[in-house]
């Protein structure tokens, strides 16, 4: 019976697919009376595969894996109401969606599963979204069993003089406020002890990427702070727009903000350029070295020169046919950067980055933070064939400062699908095990510690290939992959030099083989990257 399921659900795709063919052609002649009814057919149809979803990934969600004695992969079962652990990573890829998505979903399903069991019924018939069960699930997170029965038999119970149940007739807020006083009479002095917890292990600031150019800081702090805070937001946003009567209150109160935390406070940034090695010699006579690094303070003449490897310190200054040895970066002066030739034009540009959890800053604001503001500016150099920061391998097992900025700059975030945790608050993981695989750019890749636990867990692989891209495979067989944010072009564009290396022929992109320049960047600690002002080809 259960191999049926995929069947039942192709004949229900094909249902929903002939329903929007004929509400497309016949949407625009029906009145709203009938476009409503449509709709919530539709919703109800939606919800009841919610339920059946669910039922699926409450068993699926305690499903695990554990190495055997003798070195085989066996499968798992987690007690009732608990998930398995990296269960959740195993739903998010064969899903298509976030970790986060995929944990709620998971909690959820096996709190259905068990305690909850009854709240199945009002979703499978559509009565009710997902979202309210994960409300009365969220209310009862920390209840004893009895007192989350009661809160589930209050909900299932109709509304006085009437015969709907409570969880359908009330909003959120009122279901949320019933939820509570079930849980006073039965639970006494449960609110205590859950705010207790919340204060010390819950609060925290978040960063999400907003609307193009903006990000959203998220903060859930103690009720009377928040209450404080924003009462000062509000009163100096007012002035604010007593000053400019044209500031609407959104941007006000962003700016009231911004100027409440930032008062005070010195802030310095550093913002990496990568640029690719097309123009010559960044100075006259001067002879680039692959591996050369040259940091803020130093200053050198015409005719220098130096081998590969070199590495030197704030304030070393040398005149010129001096030579030394080291590999990675060149830290310039926002006043050089302003002078850096990146263009066909000869004109000096600086892209927008993209900052992993915060989103994407304009080339315009890049360009006044390397101009105004107390910025350190750190030039990454790119080769142009190959496309990687020029760096040097070691035979150790820790990645050098080199090689590691070389990942952090390319990845920018975690190479799991769908991570988009830093690179830099990452784990540089050998794809190939050391010292079998060496310690470099090639066999090296970004991962959080959880991913990288992951990647170490039974039944998973993971393959970092030689054209960047990164393939997982989950214990169900579900295949993705990830590609290194700092791609290259795979399109020769007019800021390519007339030498570039010629693009693989064999269709297959080579976001490690760029054509032009790419600027990476951070921005107040935050590494990011950015592309080209002109268009470029993404390996997909």
């Amino acid at each position: 019976m259960f191999d049926e399921i995929e069947g039942l659900c192709d004949k229900v795709v094909s249902g929903m697919q002939v329903t929007t063919m004929t509400a497309a052609t016949l949407a625009p002649s029906q009145d709203v009376a009938m476009l409503t009814a449509a709709a919530v057919a539709v919703e109800r149809v939606r919800r009841s595969a919610d339920a059946a979803q669910l039922a699926i990934l409450a068993e699926l969600a305690r499903r695990g894996f554990e190495t055997g004695p003798d070195g085989s992969t066996l499968e798992t079962r987690a007690p009732a109401g608990e998930v398995a652990e990296l269960a959740s990573d195993t739903i998010a890829l064969a899903l298509g969606c976030s970790d986060h998505d995929a944990r709620t979903r998971s909690r959820l399903a096996v709190r259905l599963g068990d305690d909850l069991d009854p709240l199945i019924r009002p979703l499978m018939d559509g009565a009710v979204t997902e979202r309210t069960l994960r409300l009365v699930a969220d209310e009862t997170q920390d209840a004893s069993r009895d007192a989350a029965a009661a809160v589930v038999a209050h909900v299932l119970a109709p509304m006085r003089g009437t015969d709907v149940p409570r969880i359908e007739a009330l909003d959120r807020h009122d279901l949320a406020q019933a939820c509570r006083r079930v849980l006073d009479r039965t639970d006494p002095g449960w609110r205590e002890s859950r705010a207790e917890v919340n204060r010390r292990e819950r609060t925290d600031v978040r960063t999400y990427p907003g609307p193009l150019g903006t990000t959203e800081l998220v903060a859930c702090l103690p009720s009377e702070t928040a209450h404080v805070l924003m009462a000062g937001v509000c009163e100096i946003a007012r002035e604010r727009q007593r000053e400019d009567p044209d500031l609407r209150v959104g941007p006000a109160r962003a700016l009231a903000l911004a100027d409440l935390a930032l008062r005070g406070v010195e802030v310095s940034t550093h913002v990496t350029l990568g640029l690719a090695l097309v123009r010559g010699p960044s100075e006259a006579g001067e002879a680039e070295v692959p591996g050369d690094v040259k940091t803020a303070g130093e200053t050198r003449t015409a005719g220098e020169t130096r081998t590969p490897g070199e590495a030197r310190t704030a304030g070393d200054d040398r005149t010129a046919g001096e030579t030394g040895t080291a590999g990675g970066a060149r830290a310039v002066s926002a006043a050089e950067v302003r002078l850096i030739d990146v263009g066909a034009t000869g004109e000096p540009w600086v892209g927008g980055v993209e900052i992993p959890r915060i989103g994407w800053v304009p080339g315009s604001v890049v360009q006044q933070v390397v101009e105004r503001l107390d910025s350190r500016v750190t030039r990454a150099l790119l080769d142009p064939e190959t496309g990687t920061v020029l760096e040097t391998s070691t035979t150790g097992y820790v990645p050098p400062p080199s090689v590691r900025r070389l990942v952090e700059l390319r990845d920018t975030r975690c190479r799991m699908w769908g991570c988009d945790r830093p690179a830099v608050a990452c784990d540089l993981d050998h794809a190939s095990a050391w010292p079998g695989g060496p310690t470099c750019g090639a066999n090296l890749s970004a991962l959080c510690r959880h991913h990288h636990r992951v990647k170490h867990a039974p039944a998973w692989s993971y393959v970092l290939h030689a054209d960047g891209s990164a393939e997982w495979v989950s214990p169900a067989g579900t295949q993705r992959l990830t590609w290194p944010t700092a791609h290259a072009p795979t399109e020769a564009t007019a800021h390519a030099p007339a030498e570039a290396a010629p693009r693989d022929t064999t269709g297959a992109p080579d976001p490690w083989s760029p054509t032009q320049p790419t600027t990476s960047g951070a921005v107040a600690g935050h590494e990011a990257v950015g592309h080209g002002a002109v268009s470029t080809a993404p390996p997909f």
